[in-house]
């Protein structure tokens, strides 16, 4: 198979049928606009791709063209291009999803007829449309990515993360943590951060729990404050269908060859080629808008179409977004126009959430 992707604004306009078809596909040709903006995000493209092939051994020629999507001469030599490979243009597939428009056009009025067929990827069915001059068929897409794929594929580079085994190993010990003895816990944070033992005698059984685990209240200080918490979360969600969870990945994007921007993510979670995300703040005292601002900033970093939940263990889990007459809703409101979900305490609400999740993720 010959894939022609055009690129677009988008990383499901390339990856989602590229990640599908990879096992039939011997060259692919990568279209992009001749402006400074398309030819940045190319590069960073092709060093996607390249990555992805050599960690799957892909044995896939990766060509480019450049052009201008503006001028039929220039659409017309990715034509002769294309003919040059495969002159019945029977095994030619050009990927049209949110491509530039203009040269998706020209290429179906000139191609369709003669044998080429068109794809088209639905990123919110997860489905794509297969075109040829006689048919239009819709085929469900099999091939789900995982998480470090589909960053990779986003140009990003995970450094680490967590290593769920622990939370299986301890699953007794955190969900009683958390569902039975969690104002315990928070007199044991309150002592971690400020380095003294003077509510000792108020979390016996949250500290037996925690020596249990083999944690340690100096050496471990980020896990118990912050990562049990993580945890957590994790076991509520890993059984409701998701394709991949990834706990407490730290990931990076290069800014230019000597400068990274670095990230971290509580909890990922793939469904459908769609990632979304949860972070976990087990605190009353947070910094919302702070909070809001930084994850509306990141949401177009992880996924298209993700959708991002912000837990905190404030009191109220949700709020009514469109009553008039409660106040210190603006963060809430802001967050939901973002695609983000403000959610306060779990522990006093778990069908609450379980439902949520099924209704924003899955």
């Amino acid at each position: 198979m010959i894939l022609v992707s055009i690129l677009g604004d988008f990383h499901s306009s390339i990856f989602p049928l590229y990640y599908e078809l990879k096992e039939k596909i011997s060259r692919h040709i990568v279209v992009y606009d001749d402006s400074f903006s398309e030819i940045k995000k190319y590069k960073t493209t092709i060093d996607s791709l390249s990555r992805f092939n050599k960690k799957h051994s892909l044995d896939i020629v990766t060509e480019e063209f450049k052009l201008d999507e503006d001028s039929l001469q220039s659409i017309e030599g990715l034509i002769r291009r294309i003919k040059e490979l495969d002159n019945t243009l029977n095994n030619v597939y050009i990927n049209t999803t949110d491509g530039l428009a203009n040269i998706s056009i020209v290429l179906a009025s000139k191609l369709l007829d003669k044998g080429v067929s068109l794809l088209a990827y639905d990123m919110y069915e997860n489905s794509y449309n297969l075109t040829t001059k006689d048919s239009m068929k819709n085929i469900t897409i099999k091939s789900s990515m995982g998480i470090e794929d589909h960053l990779l594929l986003k140009g990003l580079v995970v450094e680490s993360q967590e290593d769920v085994s622990f939370a299986h190993r301890y699953q007794a010990q955190i969900l009683d943590l958390f569902n039975t003895y969690s104002d315990e816990l928070e007199y044991l944070k309150k002592d971690i951060f400020h380095q003294t033992t003077k509510n000792k005698n108020k979390y016996p059984r949250a500290l037996q729990l925690v020596n249990h685990m083999g944690l340690d209240i100096i050496r471990d200080a980020k896990v118990i404050t912050g990562g049990l918490f993580e945890y957590y979360v994790y076991l509520m969600v890993k059984d409701l269908g998701f394709d991949d969870i990834k706990v407490g990945m730290k990931v990076h994007k290069k800014l230019n060859n000597e400068i990274t921007v670095e990230n971290e993510f509580d909890i990922l979670l793939m469904k459908d080629n769609h990632l979304h995300m949860i972070e976990c703040k087990f605190t009353k005292n947070i910094n919302l808008q702070e909070l809001v601002y930084k994850y509306a900033a990141l949401i177009n970093l992880i996924d298209d179409d993700g959708r991002i939940m912000i837990l905190t263990n404030k009191h109220d889990y949700n709020s009514n977004l469109y009553d008039k007459t409660k106040i210190g809703l603006n963060n809430h409101r802001r967050a939901f126009l973002n695609k983000i979900a403000l959610r306060g305490s779990i522990l006093r609400n778990k069908k609450l959430f379980l439902d949520d999740v099924e209704a924003i993720f899955l």
